[in-house]
């Protein structure tokens, strides 16, 4: 059941059916600190998410699920190489479906051969648009993140414990 609008926490997302979009104000990307074992060492990278109002939103995670969809043939299989149910996987898909024109993602049911997935020619089109507006954005924003990436401390972050004697003060 989901909660009225009017009681939810102004932190919860606003991704369940039923909520209303307009609830909360659309991400447009977030730069986070990612740990490339490749590399031996901390950068800044940039995430894109689209969000679409009313239609939902495109990130790296659906992405991630389209493209593994369309090398696996199989929704059960792409969500289970993403640690997720295929429920969960399928609803995605589904979201993806309904928020387009086209479909992006086809299905065959199960039978003697069992069912499967593909991508659709809209559903390439969608990965490989967002692909390129990654490469394109991660090379206008390089010098940027390059700043920040500098910026950084020389170890990483840790949490510590709060001063009892501070909190007292409070």
């Amino acid at each position: 059941m989901t909660t009225p609008p009017s009681d939810r926490p102004p932190d919860r997302p606003v991704d369940r059916p039923g909520d209303r979009p307009g609830d909360r104000p659309a991400a447009r990307g977030v730069t986070r600190l990612a740990r490339n074992p490749a590399r031996g060492g901390d950068e800044a990278r940039l995430t894109i998410r689209v969000d679409f109002g009313g239609h939902g939103a495109l990130g790296p995670g659906k992405i991630r699920l389209l493209e593994l969809i369309g090398a696996q043939g199989s929704i059960s299989a792409a969500g289970r190489a993403m640690g997720m149910s295929y429920r969960r996987a399928w609803l995605l898909v589904d979201s993806l479906n309904q928020a387009f024109r086209a479909p992006v993602v086809s299905t065959q049911h199960g039978g003697p051969g069992g069912g499967g997935a593909q991508l659709t020619a809209a559903g390439q089109a969608l990965v490989d648009r967002y692909r390129a507006m990654e490469t394109a954005l991660e090379a206008a924003a390089a010098q940027h993140l390059a700043a920040f990436a500098a910026a950084l401390s020389d170890g990483p972050p840790t949490l510590s414990e709060p001063d009892p004697d501070l909190e007292d003060e409070a």
